[in-house]
């Protein structure tokens, strides 16, 4: 099975560097054409289809994706980006400021004891790669072969930490590309496409 997770488009909410999590914001004009752009450049992807976050901002990406790779679109909550609690709609200097200890261990990927931290009132990196993973067995189930998946920055980031031990951090509209192998029964050749 392959996957390419793209990263929804641009949100006021990105550009003005606002933590979003759950927080249910609209693509902007600028998203809109990042994810137009990134969906006529997956054309030749032979994808068969569209997984989506069911907030407004990737499933607006996803609706864009659906009419360009001409795709059915299934949303799932699963793929909703992590929630961030009490942190959401601050910059990241506030959370520095505010939750100093949280930042610094959500942001340092030697500590074992990131993935059962969370902003008061959020979601742990822990909860958020098992209801990720659990959609991927279901895509297994169905026998998918190749999906796109319209999810959020911070989910991708976990996904790519726990499942490839590498970092990435994607820009809006970007899209990583990765391969199951079946012998390893593992996640590898990770390459961001755009």
């Amino acid at each position: 099975m392959i996957l390419y997770l793209m990263r929804h488009g641009q949100t006021d909410w990105n550009a003005t560097g606002k933590l979003q999590g759950r927080t249910d914001t609209q693509l902007n004009e600028m998203g809109a054409a990042q994810v137009h752009e990134a969906s006529l450049k997956l054309i030749g992807e032979q994808i068969e289809t569209i997984y989506a976050s069911d907030l407004k901002r990737a499933k607006k990406s996803a609706d864009i994706a659906s009419n360009v790779l001409d795709l059915p679109v299934h949303y799932t909550k699963r793929l909703r980006e992590m929630s961030f609690g009490k942190a959401e709609g601050m910059t990241k200097n506030d959370i520095q400021a505010v939750f100093p200890y949280i930042y610094q261990a959500f942001n340092d990927v030697k500590n074992p004891d990131r993935y059962d931290i969370c902003y008061p009132g959020g979601e742990t990196i822990g909860e958020v790669q098992q209801r990720f993973m659990k959609l991927v067995n279901k895509l297994f189930e169905e026998g998918r072969e190749r999906v796109l998946l319209v999810t959020h920055g911070m989910l991708i980031r976990i996904f790519a930490e726990t499942c490839l031990k590498k970092t990435f951090r994607l820009e809006n509209g970007s899209v990583l590309k990765v391969v199951f192998d079946e012998k390893s029964k593992k996640f590898k050749s990770p390459k961001i496409l755009f």
